[in-house]
This record gives structure tokens, C-alpha cells and sequence, in this order.
């Protein structure tokens, strides 16, 4: 026996009060409503459930929430590494700054050292500076023997050059038979430096000093840890020469000189100039070559001078028969304001190069 399909809702076989399914209000094309589908003859029998008018719009803000919830969380995530990339960016320079700084100043140092040792080298190759071991001369004659000098102190602290002391000797007299220069000399260059010879100029003379002589306070030597360079050149010969300075103190044959510098090396350099037969004024100058170039190094005659007088060196010859109006020696004893005497012409010796020795009578 067959068992009859189960009741369908709204169907002519549902029971009495069931809900009926959604009606069908005409046929398609007579400006009817399109029926809901609904059972079919021969087709199961299927309850379609309404659309949910507020699924679309709440969807559409759950997604709008979730995009914006994602913006805000990417805006965050972007504004931390922001502050990030900022504060990474001022620590990064901060110590570039630091970093930078000394090697700006050492670039500049380096800029400045070299800017400095090119105008050091621009000029001369060499740096002068008072030697030690010239001592002056021991003797100064002068063309008027008329003054009376007898009894009077040679001040030797003293810088007055208008009574008995050195300046008043360097200003008022002129040095006996020789007169010199001690200098030291001090390589600048990067390259070697020769010394190569001593030059005379603006030589002038005249016949020699006949009035009077004077003899120095003796002040001895301090001895030298090095032997200088010693050099002496005749002022009166056509063409001066440099020469060996022998130990008698005279010029003996000629000698080349030749001192070799290297940058920062430093050597005295003594040079004695002699006249035989005339007073004379002169300059003199080192000759120096450094890097295929000529250099001429002026030198002075007396240290602290100012304006000509520091170049120009004054030397003269003994009067013919060595015959002078007065002669002056200083009395040398324990002060340093010797007195000085007048003596008589037996008094003074010469040798055979021309020197006068004072003999103290007994």
C-alpha cells in the first residue's frame, strides 16, 4: 500500500490554517507581476525564505568598518615608522655633524699647512739668526785722533752711543784691519739648500783711518760645540773670493764653500771680511741654491741696527807706518766699566800681518 507524500505548506493537500506560499498575481506578459517560483508539477515541493532588506547596508558598514579600522591601523604603523625614520634620521646626523667636524677642521688645518708652506717657500730657502761665535773685532781705528778719551769708562752694558761703549764704538769708529758676521742658518725648503758662496756689493773706499786706534775690553770666548763654517774674503781684491780663515785669523787660499741643507737642518756660518790697504763700506750676501735657483740672503753687519746701517759693514786698513795720533787701550780688571788709557806708540807692536799687540809696561 502506497503512503501519500507528506503535506506541502499552501498546497491543496495542506492543512486547513497553513501559511500560504507568495500567490502567483497573472500571467507573465499582461503587465502582471512575475510569479515567485513556486512547486512545480513533478518537482519537489521548496519554501523560498524572503530577502533580508538590511543584510546589504550592514555588510557594507561592517566592511567599511574593517577598511577603516585597516586605514587607521596602516596610518599608525606609518607614523611610528615615521618618527622612527626621523629620529634614526637626526641621530644619523647628529653624529655625522660630530663626525664631520674634525675632519672639516682637519682639512682645513691641511688646507692652511699647505697654503703656509707654499708662501714659505715662495721666498728665500733659508732663515737667518745670530750666530755665536763672532766676537767683533779687537781693535777700531778712527780719523780723528783730536778727542781725549784718557781716564774715561767703557761702559760695556751700556746702549748710549754718544759715550764709551759698544754702540758709541760702532757708531763713531770702524773696525781695525778685519770686521765679520756669525750667522746661523736654517733651511726651510722641502729640498736640499747649498750655501755657495758670499757675495760683495756697493763696495766703496778711501784711503785708510790714520787718527786714532782703540783696543776693545777683552770678553774672551764662550767656547762652541761645533766648529762653524769659517770663511774670509779680501773686500779690496777685483774679484773677491771666498777663503780658508786660517787660525792665525787671516784669509789663506781659497776655499768653496759648500754647505748642504735639508729642510730643517740649521749651521753657523762665520765670515770674516779684510782690507789690507783701504777703508772701506760694503754689503755682503749669502748665495744659496735650492731647486735649480739662485737666492741671495743679505747679511747683516750688526745685529738691532735699523734701516741702511744694518747692511752696511765698514772695515779698515792700518795707517801707512802704522803712524796714528792717539792710542787707546782699555785697563781690563773685574768691573764692566774698564777705564781707558792713552799710551804711546812704543807701547803698541805689529806683527807681520798687520795686528798691533798692546805691551803693558812692567
Amino acid at each position: 500500500m502506497t503512503t501519500p507524500p507528506p503535506p506541502v505548506p499552501g498546497h491543496q493537500n495542506s492543512p486547513a490554517g497553513s501559511p500560504s506560499p507568495i500567490p502567483t498575481n497573472g500571467a507573465p506578459g499582461q503587465g502582471s507581476p512575475t510569479p515567485t517560483p513556486g512547486p512545480q508539477p513533478g518537482s519537489p515541493h521548496v519554501w523560498v525564505v524572503p530577502t533580508d532588506p538590511d543584510r546589504h547596508p550592514r555588510e557594507a558598514n561592517d566592511i567599511a568598518r574593517a577598511a577603516h579600522e585597516t586605514s587607521r591601523k596602516a596610518l599608525r604603523i606609518s607614523l611610528w615608522l615615521g618618527i622612527v625614520t626621523l629620529v634614526t634620521a637626526i641621530v644619523a646626523g647628529v653624529i655625522t655633524y660630530l663626525g664631520i667636524i674634525p675632519a672639516f677642521e682637519t682639512n682645513e688645518r691641511e688646507k692652511g699647512n699647505e697654503k703656509e708652506q707654499s708662501e714659505f717657500e715662495a721666498g728665500s730657502p733659508v732663515k737667518i739668526s745670530a750666530g755665536e761665535s763672532y766676537y767683533g773685532p779687537a781693535w777700531y781705528a778712527a780719523a780723528d785722533g783730536a778727542d781725549d778719551y784718557h781716564g774715561e769708562l767703557f761702559d760695556m752694558e751700556s746702549v748710549d752711543s754718544d759715550r764709551p761703549s759698544w754702540s758709541w764704538l760702532r757708531k763713531h769708529w770702524i773696525p781695525l784691519n778685519s770686521t765679520g758676521v756669525a750667522v746661523n742658518v736654517l733651511s726651510k725648503h722641502k729640498h736640499t739648500v747649498l750655501i755657495q758662496g758670499v757675495e760683495i756689493s756697493k763696495l766703496k773706499c778711501t784711503e785708510s783711518e790714520n787718527g786714532a786706534i782703540f783696543e776693545v775690553p777683552p770678553i774672551g770666548d764662550g767656547g762652541t760645540l761645533e766648529r762653524p763654517a769659517e770663511y774670509a774674503l779680501n773686500v779690496e781684491a777685483v774679484r773677491p773670493v771666498t777663503r780658508k780663515l786660517t787660525d792665525n785669523g787671516i784669509p789663506g787660499p781659497p776655499a768653496r764653500v759648500n754647505v748642504t741643507l735639508e729642510q730643517g737642518d740649521q749651521r753657523e756660518v762665520l765670515i770674516e771680511f779684510f782690507a789690507s790697504e783701504k777703508s772701506c763700506t760694503f754689503q755682503a750676501a749669502l748665495i744659496i741654491s735650492s731647486e735649480g735657483k739662485k737666492y741671495k740672503e743679505r747679511l747683516p753687519a750688526y745685529w738691532g741696527e735699523k734701516g741702511g746701517e744694518l747692511y752696511t759693514f765698514r772695515v779698515t786698513a792700518p795707517s801707512r807706518g802704522f803712524n796714528y795720533d792717539t792710542r787707546y787701550v782699555t785697563i781690563a780688571d773685574a768691573t764692566t766699566t774698564p777705564p781707558i788709557s792713552r799710551v804711546s806708540a812704543d807701547q803698541i807692536t805689529w806683527d807681520k800681518y798687520n795686528h798691533p799687540t798692546y805691551a803693558e809696561p812692567h
